[in-house]
């Protein structure tokens, strides 16, 4: 497939995120400066840029946006793997280890701790309305049987047919203890030319939505230090907090579906593959 300098991809995982930081970052200084969150206010304070402004302007946003991009992969990513496995395990209805199970060394243990509380109300979210009111469905479902034994069945078929010993496969358990869902996408995205683009697209809405999960977690504690600080427990402070935390949780819903559906779709190319 034919590389562009700046695909899509770059554009909504880097660019945006970036960008969109930049005009945060203003609207918390004019919330700083004017003691309260006025939208008219808040409106009229950002700066015109100059043309020759908008170069440096793409640059910083687009550097920003993989710092921002690589900060979420070690965070809100790793939430969620710890707390419900990778995608390609619960579709297949793998069992995984789970948050605190998997963690085995002090350091483990160390940055699950340090985890919990950056991404706050995310994890409050998820655990009332994920667990207690079954939103989890939405986006860590498994597949029905008949799919789960047919694309086990392929997987056991591909890890023939690039030469690996199928006592490795899925009966004798080996395979759900290794990363074989890298192989399949890898061996979908060359042999699908159909699905390329569609693959790339998930990719890139799921890194966007996992970058915005990480910029809203850290707006929640801007504005709980700045609540705190000022001493603002007003009605629109606290409305404010809570409107960032549901955002946050939506933004989450929204990453682990397409990162469910991302992998979902290399299953079901390689389950529909007759040269399988």
């Amino acid at each position: 497939m034919k590389q562009h300098p700046f695909s899509l991809y770059d554009f909504i995982g880097y660019f945006i995120p970036g960008a969109a930081s930049i005009y945060l970052i203003q609207i918390v200084n004019t919330i700083k400066k004017s003691n309260c969150i006025d939208l008219n206010v808040i409106l009229t304070s950002f700066p015109s840029v100059k043309t020759e402004g908008i170069l440096i302007f793409l640059i910083f946003s687009y550097v920003l946006g993989h710092l921002l991009s690589y900060i979420s992969s070690i965070t809100i990513e790793k939430y969620a793997v710890w707390k419900y496995g990778y995608p390609s395990k619960y579709l297949l209805d793998i069992n995984t280890n789970k948050y605190w199970t998997g963690a085995k060394k002090f350091h483990s243990i160390f940055w699950r701790i340090c985890l919990i509380f950056l991404l706050l109300p995310t994890v409050i979210l998820d655990f009332i309305l994920g667990h207690y009111f079954g939103f989890k469905i939405f986006y860590s479902s498994k597949l029905d049987p008949m799919l789960i034994k047919l694309i086990k069945f392929k997987i056991n078929c591909l890890a023939i047919k690039i030469g690996i010993n199928p006592k490795n496969g899925f009966e004798n358990g080996e395979a759900n203890k290794s990363d074989f869902n890298r192989i399949i996408l890898h061996y979908t995205y060359e042999n699908s030319k159909n699905h390329q683009s569609k693959l790339s697209n998930y990719v890139s809405i799921y890194g966007f939505l996992r970058t915005f999960t990480l910029i809203t977690n850290v707006l929640f504690w801007y504005f709980i230090f700045h609540t705190l600080f000022y001493g603002t427990f007003d009605l629109s402070s606290n409305l404010t907090i809570i409107g960032i935390s549901i955002v946050s949780y939506l933004f989450f819903m929204s990453f682990m579906k397409f990162y469910r559906r991302y992998t979902l779709e290399g299953l079901m190319i390689l389950s529909i593959d007759k040269e399988i």
